[in-house]
């Protein structure tokens, strides 16, 4: 994981030999160098991991709108049928209404709740990649440093 790669790029600066009269230390430039590399070869699978939630997002949206139409053309057909049934057609209209009004509100509720869900992982996945990019500038920097 790449946390455990810039944690170990940190012991490797913290553990560095200081200067004296300085806050200068020495690490191995190789070594260093090293895990910078493995951070990059990792980093994307993280951007992966991205993609494969954007991906789920996307299907769990598109399953909510097949399951909101479906709910939609149930209930279109149920009030096309109460219809035409002479005896109850002003009661079956009030009925047919009530579906209606439920299944859009169903399917308004699905659909938040699934963009809810998915604009949660997205933002959680946001913030790690934030953090990581923050690490790797700041050791980065930590690096053009000790020059």
């Amino acid at each position: 994981m790449i946390q455990e790669l810039l944690a170990d790029l940190e012991t490797l600066i913290e553990s560095g030999n200081t200067l004296p009269f300085s806050s200068k230390s020495l690490i191995d430039p190789e070594e260093a160098i090293d895990l910078i590399e493995e951070i990059r070869e990792r980093l994307p699978e993280e951007l992966s991991e991205a993609k494969k939630i954007v991906s789920e997002r996307k299907r769990i949206l598109l399953a909510a709108q097949n399951e909101a139409d479906r709910i939609k053309k149930e209930a279109e057909k149920r009030y096309r049928e109460l219809l035409d049934n002479n005896a109850m057609t002003k009661s079956a209209t009030g009925y047919a209404n009530e579906i209606m009004r439920n299944a859009n509100n169903s399917a308004k509720a699905l659909k938040v709740g699934t963009q809810n869900y998915a604009d949660k992982l997205l933002y959680n996945v946001q913030l790690q990649l934030r953090e990581i990019n923050e690490e790797i500038e700041q050791n980065r920097r930590e690096i053009k440093n000790m020059k």
